[in-house]
């Protein structure tokens, strides 16, 4: 078996990305969201055997400072390193000396996968999904 390759999503990843995107099936915004996300390189592509395993967002929307905002692995990919390449990428290419990301309160295999990374919790946001906090997480960068 072939090792996780992270690269920038393309255009013609969309397809294949909203495909493997769990919420995008229900949720038709998610994919127009995608697109947007690949539009503006803010996507990075994970492939495992040429596939398109999983995806991430980046960007510096959060007061300024780099934000993993979404890391998504499907369903048959999961439990394979795809997440977690995806989220070593990430810390590797944020600008600047830290890096944030979230992840709600009931996400007990995120939490515990932000922990092994080196990630610490740093707050908490109520009110996003009633009944299931936002847990806000950052670690910091090796130079």
């Amino acid at each position: 078996m072939r090792s996780v390759i992270i690269r920038p999503a393309r255009p013609d990843d969309i397809a294949a990305l909203v495909g493997l995107d769990s919420f995008a099936a229900s949720d038709n915004a998610r994919a127009a969201e995608i697109a947007r996300w690949v539009d503006a390189g803010q996507c990075a592509c994970a492939t495992l055997n040429g596939k398109p395993a999983g995806y991430a967002v980046m960007h510096q929307h959060f007061f300024g400072h780099p934000m993993l905002e979404m890391v998504m692995v499907g369903a048959e990919y999961r439990r394979r390193g795809v997440g977690e390449a995806l989220i070593r990428h990430a810390i590797e290419t944020a600008p600047g000396p830290a890096l944030w990301t979230s992840t709600n309160q009931s996400n007990a295999p995120m939490q515990a996968m932000l922990a092994r990374l080196g990630f610490q919790r740093s707050g908490i946001i109520e009110g996003l999904d009633e009944g299931d906090p936002e847990l806000v997480y950052r670690v910091a960068k090796s130079n």
